[in-house]
This record gives C-alpha cells, structure tokens and sequence, in this order.
C-alpha cells in the first residue's frame, strides 16, 4: 500500500506501507510494519526525485509515482543511499525517466552500480555543500558517511528549511500517519538496531543538522519530524549513552534458579530507585535487548551453566554487546549451576572485554537458599547505587 502528502506546495512525500515482511534486513522483528519514504520536490524549473525503494514494492512504487508525475518529466534522481531497500526501484526508474540525471555520493554511485544496476554513465557525483538549483527552490548535500553505510548523505531544501535524512531519524511501524507526534511510532528500536554502532558518525551528522535548525526532518523511514529539537535532542542522549534511571535485568534460567535470584536482585536495584526490567533471554527480541540497553544505566545478567556456557540467550545478548559495544553502562553478574559451573567467568570476561565495570558477582550451586537469596538482593542494591552514581555523573 502506498500513501501520498503534499508537506508543501514543492515537497510530496510518498510513503510505501510493508505489512508483509516479518523482519526488517531480514533479521529485526517488525511486527508492526515498517515503511520506506521517497519525496518529490519540484521547482518552477526542474523536478527532483529522492531515494526509491526495496525491488518487492515496484509496483507500489511506480502506481504511486504515475499517479503523481508523468516520469519523463523528472530531471534528477537522488540517490542519498544504496542500500537495497532505497536503492532497488532506482534503475528501472532511470530507464522510464529519460532524461533524468541520477545524483549520489561517490561511494553510492559505484556501490549501486554492482548493488542494484545504476546506469553509471547517467550519473554525476555530488560533493559536501554543493548545490543544484531547481528554480526556486535550491537543493544543498550533506555528507554524513557510515549513517550507517559509507555512501550515505542527506539534501536539504533551503527555502522551506526541510532536511531529507535518509536512515538518520528513521522509525519502524507501517502507518498512513505523516508525522511523529500523530502515531506510537518505533523510533528508539530503529536507531539501536540500525545506528547503535555507529554512534561517534552520527554525533558528527547531528553537528551538521543542528547548525542548519531545519523547520522539519523527513527520513527514508517512518514519521517526519516537526519537533525538530526533540527529536534532536533524543539523539545527543543515545549518541552520548546518557543512562536512564533504569536497570536492565536479562536472565537465562533453565529451571528457575537463575530466575528467583534475578527476581531478588531486581528487588534490591527497585528499593535504590532504579527501574529493574526483567527480561527472560528466550523470548527477547535482538532490537528490544539493544533498546533497552541504550536506555539502562545498569545491566543485571543471571544465567544458568549451560553446556559448560552461559544460557544460549545469554550468550546471544553477549554477541549482541560485542558488535553494538554500548558505553557508561555498569553491570553485576549472577551464575547458577549444577554440577559444573563456569557461566559466570564467561560472562565476566565478555563484559571486561567490553570495558563495562563489573561492579559484583555472585553464583550458586543448585536451589538458591535463604541467605543467597538475601545476597542477590544485596548485589542488586550494590548495583542501583553504583548507577546512579554513573548517572550523576553523565
């Protein structure tokens, strides 16, 4: 299904609806949809097409578009990404727009030719700050490499102020709603699954949006933003790893051992005023793990031995902290066995690997007793105060 606005007289926003695929890259969950944005801006001289969409939506795409603009009318095609799911309609495109000149960073010119067949020979680099003007209206290029591909780059509307930002500020939920502020949009798992890693490069691309205060963002995904600075600053938040008052608690229990002392602990970080959101590893999803990350100032791992390792789910969300290897974060570790314990020295390791504090540890063989319970509330304690303390000081 697609959607089509007019943000204003010279900017049309089409939005393509996924209510189909089951996860986003092919592995984040995406039960509520995604979409894919593409925007038409048209001068009094020259029209101007940016970004297309994943090859599965062409007939959505084109529909879409034909019902808008005859195509042999379009005289530039930006491209401000090559990834497949912005990049995937842009050759057919080329080929029912004659005339079109197909603009994109260096990278994305050369990355689209093998990814998704750009006709090279139709297509012209664009460099930082150069302009093209489409009679009165005047479209400008940022650079913002490894947001979150090396090609990538955003265009900005001058005269209206509107900043195209391809990935950057993207969200996930198929919906008809334009903006942010009009639906429970999913901005929060979209960043730290798709730009959590690359959190130093996006820093650098919120210098460059801060100092052209645009009067409206509008990503390749998801809702346009007219709350510019709020939006703006939820980003310097996530990029900075400013903690939350916030702790979180994932456990990998096999018969409830590891469970009932997790429990315990996130008691004791509750009675130091910090929120304690338990998480069972098996049924957690990679995105909602990385988004409560980003939001916790404390992480609470209580894992079962599991084949001489940690709880497979366990080991899961430790892959997952190696590749997105969040900062300011402190951590305490709970191992449970039976009759060979070594969960607890794995975990350790991985975190220490990761620079993140282990502030305590404790592990347990079989049923936990009174008193090792009391412990696990202790630790959980231990933890809170630690926290806040990484929170004062952020």
């Amino acid at each position: 299904m697609a959607i089509v606005s007019k943000v204003s007289g010279s900017v049309t926003l089409f939005r393509i609806l996924n209510r189909v695929s089951k996860r986003f890259e092919n592995f984040w969950p995406i039960p509520r949809g995604t979409s894919y944005n593409f925007y038409l801006v048209e001068g009094d001289e020259r029209k101007a097409l940016i970004d297309g969409v994943d090859i599965a939506f062409s007939e959505e795409f084109f529909e879409a578009l034909d019902r808008e603009i005859d195509l042999e009318k379009i005289d530039y095609v930006i491209t401000q990404h090559s990834e497949p799911d912005h990049s995937g309609t842009i050759a057919e495109l080329m080929r029912r727009a004659p005339k079109a000149v197909l603009l994109g960073t260096k990278q994305a010119i050369s990355i689209g030719e093998s990814l998704a067949d750009y006709p090279v020979s139709r297509a012209r680099e664009v460099r930082e700050g150069e302009v093209l003007d489409l009679g009165g209206r005047t479209l400008r290029f940022l650079i913002t490499p490894m947001i979150h591909w090396p090609d990538t780059m955003m265009t900005y509307l001058e005269e209206e102020g509107f900043l195209f930002t391809c990935d950057l500020f993207g969200s996930h939920l198929a919906s008809e709603m334009v903006y942010f502020d009009e639906d429970s949009f999913e901005l929060a798992d979209y960043y730290a699954s798709i730009l959590m890693p690359y959190s130093s490069m996006v820093e650098k691309a919120l210098s460059k949006v801060r100092e052209l205060r645009p009067k409206l963002i509008a990503p390749s995904h998801g809702a346009l933003h007219r709350d510019v600075d709020r939006v703006i600053r939820i980003y310097e938040e996530w990029v900075s790893w400013k903690p939350k008052s916030r702790a979180l608690v994932l456990v990998g229990s096999q018969y409830g051992n590891a469970e009932a002392l997790a429990r315990e602990a996130a008691g004791g970080l509750e009675e130091e005023g910090i929120e304690a959101i338990l998480v069972d590893s098996a049924e957690a999803d990679p995105d909602d793990l990385l988004a409560l990350t980003l939001d916790s100032a404390a992480i609470l791992i209580a894992s079962a031995t599991h084949n001489g390792r940690p709880f497979l789910g366990i080991r899961y969300y430790l892959d997952l902290l190696e590749e997105y290897r969040p900062k300011n974060r402190v951590a305490a570790i709970i191992g449970t066995y039976g009759w060979g314990g070594s969960a607890l020295k794995f975990i350790r390791e991985s975190l220490e690997s990761l620079k993140m504090a282990v502030v305590g540890e404790m592990e347990v063989r079989g049923k936990p007793r009174e008193e090792e319970l009391r412990e696990a509330r202790e630790l959980g304690k231990l933890l809170g105060i630690e926290a806040k303390r990484i929170i004062e000081m952020s």
